[in-house]
């Protein structure tokens, strides 16, 4: 039987309104096979934007942000057809519910461990 060819990598935007959490986020996703950053944005509006124009598989998503947050984000999501997968990535717990509500794959908690990274995007891919 031969080999299945390699899954394509999640092609994949990172938002995060913290320039260090962005660019750490950035250094481990690069890391990683299995994701193709897309691009990133440091705020919501930024973030739909950047959906729109690039067409992500996934998004790795903070939660708290000026104006528009995450779960603004993530509700404006769930009225699009072919909405990217969406992984919420935050130093704030309490609104992991929320974000199950609104079909998050997962919920990590900063700062990111690359192991439980690995574990949500299997669940993204499988998506």
């Amino acid at each position: 039987m031969a080999d299945s060819p390699p899954a394509k990598p999640l092609r994949t935007l990172i938002v995060d309104d913290e320039p260090l959490a962005l660019e750490r986020m950035e250094l481990i996703c690069r890391s990683i096979a299995s994701i193709e950053v897309a691009g990133t944005a440091q705020d919501g509006a930024a973030a739909l934007r950047q959906i729109g124009a690039l067409a992500p598989d996934l998004v790795l998503l903070d939660m708290t942000m000026p104006e528009l947050d995450g779960l603004a984000v993530a509700r404006a999501l769930t009225r699009q057809e072919d909405a990217p997968a969406v992984i919420f990535v935050t130093a704030h717990a309490e609104h992991a519910l929320e974000a199950f509500d609104l079909e998050a794959v997962d919920y990590l908690t900063k700062p990111v461990r690359l192991d439980r990274l690995q574990q949500a995007l299997q669940r993204a891919a499988g998506r």
